[in-house]
């Protein structure tokens, strides 16, 4: 596998649009909506997956919304920030369709989203596919709850900064600040040598409250935002393009749990959303070396979505 091809393999994990702040209701009505969302967050190896691209704090992404039928929408995430230019035509990260229905005082969807720059040869693409549902409890309060499942299925992916990412997450190297954030999505490694490929689940959810307090639906948002993931590392080492059996399988375990709050002011046309995230749990087993902290307050990360609609 070349270089560059590996590079447009790389991991999504640069950009993860959802459970945090979604919803089964319909967010917009007139055939179409466009939307965008920038958020801060502090380096760590999350971000490491994309060949010669640096690992940034700002994360720009841009959504379009459009209304296939009346109860069916269909999306088109694109990543925007550094790694764009690894993930295809205009940065494309995900397409999503997402059926609704309403059954009296509760809306139901169910979201299905493919990565279309994963590596379809080794199976399915990246797809996660998740259940949701918003329940109105009073005329002021309303409930949301999401759950899903994601199939990572990641080709090869190179990564000078690899290395000394994963040697300062587990506590092995020099680095300025030892217990990194797990890698909620196993951020694909290139060590010496050696190419990965990733195979795994992962399961999410979030489950939330949202206070209004104006006749538009403007709300107050409390969430909590889990996910944990089972994965097989299989490096590759170069012996084995000549014949050797070279795979070395690795598992890793990982999971985060975060604690989500924000203030969605809605009007006819446009949302604005700024929100905050704080990771209160995370754990994570590599090689077998677990990984544990509470909250973590300076992996703090702040955001805000503008829809146009």
């Amino acid at each position: 596998m070349t270089a560059p091809e590996a590079g447009a393999q790389g991991s999504f994990e640069t950009l993860d649009p959802f459970y945090g702040g979604e919803t089964a209701r319909q967010s917009f009505y007139d055939g179409f909506a466009v939307s965008g969302e920038v958020t801060y967050r502090e380096r760590d190896l999350l971000g490491v997956s994309e060949s010669g691209a640096p690992v940034a704090d700002l994360s720009v992404a841009a959504r379009f919304d459009y209304a296939l039928l009346p109860q069916v929408d269909v999306s088109a995430v694109a990543d925007l920030s550094g790694a764009a230019a690894r993930r295809g035509p205009l940065g494309l990260s995900w397409v999503v369709v997402k059926p609704y229905w309403r059954n009296e005082n509760t809306d139901y969807a169910v979201r299905v989203a493919v990565d279309p720059v994963s590596e379809g040869s080794l199976g399915f693409r990246q797809t996660d596919v998740a259940f949701l549902s918003s329940t109105a409890l009073s005329p002021e309060v309303t409930s949301d709850f999401a759950i899903g499942i994601r199939r990572v299925r990641t080709g090869y992916v190179e990564s000078a900064e690899a290395e000394q990412a994963l040697r300062a997450y587990t506590g092995g190297g020099t680095a300025t600040e030892p217990g990194q954030l797990p890698p909620s999505s196993a951020s694909l490694l290139k060590v010496a040598d050696d190419r990965v490929r990733l195979f795994g689940q992962e399961i999410r959810g979030s489950w939330g409250y949202n206070v209004l307090f104006d006749p538009a639906g403007s709300r107050i948002v409390g969430a909590l935002v889990a996910e944990a993931g089972d994965y097989t590392l299989v490096r590759s080492s170069s012996e084995a393009a000549s014949g050797d059996d070279g795979d070395t399988p690795e598992r890793i375990r990982s999971g985060i749990a975060w604690a989500r709050l924000g203030i969605e002011f809605n009007r006819p046309s446009y949302v604005l959303a700024p929100f905050v995230s704080v990771p209160m749990v995370t754990y994570a087993s590599v090689s077998g070396e677990p990984v544990r902290h509470g909250p973590r307050p300076d992996k703090t990360r702040f955001g805000v979505r503008i829809m146009l609609r």
